[in-house]
């Protein structure tokens, strides 16, 4: 736990301390898909500073990757340098650096950590789940009409469609619904209570594999739309358990 820490810290704080320099940026997907040259230098960190302590290390990466796909094994690393570069290259701050360990398919550890708020995120399998050295755990329990949902904008522009569906069908069943970029922080503030459930498709493994463990560890249900949660599906729904099985099944009437 402290190696991944250790590794998100590094590297969240050499973002920080570039935040409102001016970037290279390049382009992936489409045009709101986007890496910066502190991105490279952020997974640089990371790997690093894992590959020291654990030379048996292995990564699943966002940059560079050529393969999204979480092998099964142990030590596994699935890095995200910054979740939330869009943000990031328009000096928003609002972004994270997500770590999350995966031995056999399973997320054993993770270390979220948003450099900006200077809030350290990190979770254990089983062992509970802590913003800067205090257990976190969402204990609310609200009607899905006064809950406070967050989502995001999928890259692929075949899933546009649903997501609008879903939006304008929770908007008008909730107390209201935020778009904020990034999926890991979105999981972490679900899980310490400042959101009451998140929704995202067209995501890989970086984008929820560390948040995913602090939210489950905080008491949040995760699960896909339609089935389980899987580094795969490119989905994930978490929301308190008050919430969780109705925005379901209103996700999947949207997707008819």
């Amino acid at each position: 736990m402290k190696i991944i820490c250790e590794a998100a810290k590094r590297a969240g704080d050499f973002a920080r301390d570039r935040f409102d320099k001016e970037h290279t940026v390049d382009y992936k997907s489409r045009v709101s898909d986007v890496v910066t040259e502190v991105d490279l230098a952020c997974q640089e960190i990371i790997v690093d500073t894992i590959s020291k302590y654990l030379p048996e290390a292995m990564f699943v990466l966002e940059e560079g990757s050529e393969s999204a796909k979480v092998p099964d094994a142990e030590c596994i690393f699935v890095v995200d340098p910054i979740d939330g570069t869009l943000n990031y290259s328009h000096a928003l701050a609002y972004f994270a650096v997500s770590i999350a360990r995966v031995d056999y398919r399973e997320i054993t550890e993770a270390a979220v950590y948003l450099p900006m708020s200077n809030e350290l995120f990190y979770a254990k399998k089983g062992l509970g789940a802590f913003l800067n050295g205090e257990q976190i755990f969402n204990r609310k329990s609200p009607p899905l009409e006064k809950a406070f949902l967050v989502t995001g904008w999928p890259y692929d522009e075949s899933l546009f469609n649903w997501t609008y569906m879903a939006i304008e069908r929770l908007a008008r069943k909730t107390q209201e619904i935020r778009i904020l970029g990034s999926s890991a922080a979105e999981l972490c503030h679900l899980a310490c209570g400042k959101f009451d459930g998140y929704w995202e498709v067209g995501l890989k493994p970086w984008d929820t594999a560390g948040g995913v463990l602090v939210a489950k560890e905080a008491g949040i249900v995760v699960s896909g739309i339609q089935g389980d949660y899987n580094f795969e599906s490119g989905e994930v729904l978490a929301a308190v358990p008050s919430i969780h099985e109705r925005l379901r099944e209103i996700l999947r009437e949207a997707k008819r």
